[in-house]
């Protein structure tokens, strides 16, 4: 089987032909269908315009995938021989199920690896621990696992139901050169390595992380290097909607994006990135403006190239970034033919715009996580909850702080308080509604549905 991507010709039209986009299609096509549409677009190859589509909002897909999700027909193509994959959920809200043709997300995957492997990230000599969630619904342990193998490495399934110290034990045991997990789960375990004598330590011979999910800061980066000794750190970028498509590696960007973004390289014969103005976020059209030019800031669309029974065509994905080429540093590692279809992708995260109220003041998360990410801070997870008082229902806040074991070049507790308090507006009227709570462990921390992941904004007051 072919783990080629699609062409922009066949993705176009059957995007023609599918309840994403037309809404009175009742279900995307057949396979019968799906092989005509084909033949009939690889004769038209030329032709093929990107620009011609409209774009996709996400709450327009969360509605059509809700109709065909409940719709049990037999006619219902959509849940039929599908991969099914969950997001959603850190922030509380309703995860989103999208479907995958089965054979598809194999092709996907296999390129995938192979992907991985040409940009250095997974060699043949690799045994790889995955510390990733499986079950409720989520994939990520069966996803991760398979991605490895298809660049080439051996991997140990721990999942994220084992003990730190089983773990631990584990990497010494069958020899690990490489741990891979969600960030939450990566910190955990280099947490545990770093209270273990220097003799046990020196039995885990770990030389790359590669992390999934929400970006390492700094101090977490920083705690990793200390504690693993020479590390190679990379991660991984995918969603449920367009799989993984991207990696960040030290070998291929330079580093030089400003603090709080992310290069990640992607192949451009398996995903389309534009980036459009941030203004397309306030606006229910669906016409898109002209992309802006690279290095520019804006809002990521993505057509994937590896989707064609349930295609993804310029989906507003909600993140902000830009786009640039990749460094003369990464020849080195992308070579021949590979190197004009490379392409960097600087990710800054969601929009930033996003704020909180409290106390009648709105407060951006951004400026709070200046303050919580600084390395002298020592802080590696933190989590802020908005409840009420149950009395006068006045909002509160509790900011649940984990931190590494402290140094002589951290700041104390006291200090931090203080910190927060004066970022915060704190007097004598408010300070009682706002709590900081130091946890001795992860346990403390609440966790979302799908993924088992510590929830950064837990709203409980609206």
């Amino acid at each position: 089987m072919s783990s080629d991507p699609y062409l922009l010709a066949e993705v176009l039209a059957v995007a023609k032909n599918h309840p994403f986009y037309v809404p009175e299609v009742n279900y995307p096509p057949d396979a019968t269908a799906l092989k005509k549409i084909k033949d009939c677009a690889s004769q038209e190859i030329e032709k093929a315009n990107l620009s011609s589509q409209k774009l996709l909002r996400k709450k327009d897909l969360y509605h059509v995938i809700d109709r065909l999700v409940h719709d049990t027909s037999v006619h219902n193509t959509y849940r039929q021989s599908c991969y099914t994959s969950t997001t959603g959920g850190g922030s509380g809200g309703t995860p989103l199920f999208f479907a995958t043709d089965i054979h598809e997300n194999r092709r996907h995957r296999a390129h995938f690896g192979n992907f991985m492997r040409v940009a250095g990230i997974v060699e043949d000599t690799d045994w790889i621990f995955t510390t990733h969630f499986g079950g409720h619904l989520y994939r990520s342990m069966d996803l991760m696992a398979e991605l490895f193998e298809n660049g080439g490495a051996s991997v140990l399934c721990g999942g994220s139901y084992m003990t730190t110290a089983e773990v631990a034990k584990a990497l010494t045991d069958y020899h690990v050169n490489g741990l891979t997990g969600d960030s939450t789960q990566i910190i955990n375990t280099v947490h545990y390595i770093s209270t273990l004598s220097p003799e046990e330590r020196d039995r885990i011979r770990i030389k790359k992380v590669i992390y999934t999910s929400e970006m390492l800061t700094p101090a977490q980066k920083t705690f990793i290097e200390t504690t693993l000794g020479a590390v190679k750190i990379f991660s991984i970028l995918g969603s449920a909607e367009a799989g993984p498509w991207a990696v960040s590696s030290p070998d291929l960007t330079d580093g030089q994006g400003p603090e709080r973004s992310q290069d990640f390289v992607y192949d451009t014969r398996s995903m389309l990135i534009e980036i459009m103005p941030i203004s397309i976020m306030e606006s229910d059209s669906y016409s898109a403006p002209e992309p802006i030019k690279s290095g520019e800031q804006g809002i990521i669309v993505q057509t994937s190239l590896q989707r064609l029974r349930n295609p993804l065509v310029r989906y507003i994905t909600g993140d902000i970034g830009s786009l640039h080429p990749l460094p003369e540093s990464a020849r080195s590692t992308v070579c021949g033919d590979d190197w004009r279809h490379f392409r960097v992708l600087r990710l800054y995260g969601r929009d930033r715009r996003f704020s909180f109220e409290w106390d009648g003041m709105y407060y951006e998360f951004e400026k709070l996580a200046t303050v919580l990410n600084a390395e002298g801070c020592g802080v590696l997870q933190w989590q802020l909850i908005l409840d009420r008082l149950e009395a006068s229902l006045s909002s509160t806040i509790e900011l649940r702080i984990f931190c590494s074991s402290k140094t002589s070049s951290m700041m104390s507790e006291k200090e931090l308080l203080r910190r927060i308090n004066s970022f915060f507006g704190v007097f004598p009227d408010n300070e009682e509604r706002l709590s900081v709570t130091f946890l001795s462990d992860r346990k403390g921390f609440v966790r979302s549905n799908t993924g088992d992941k510590i929830v950064k904004f837990v709203d409980r007051f609206n």
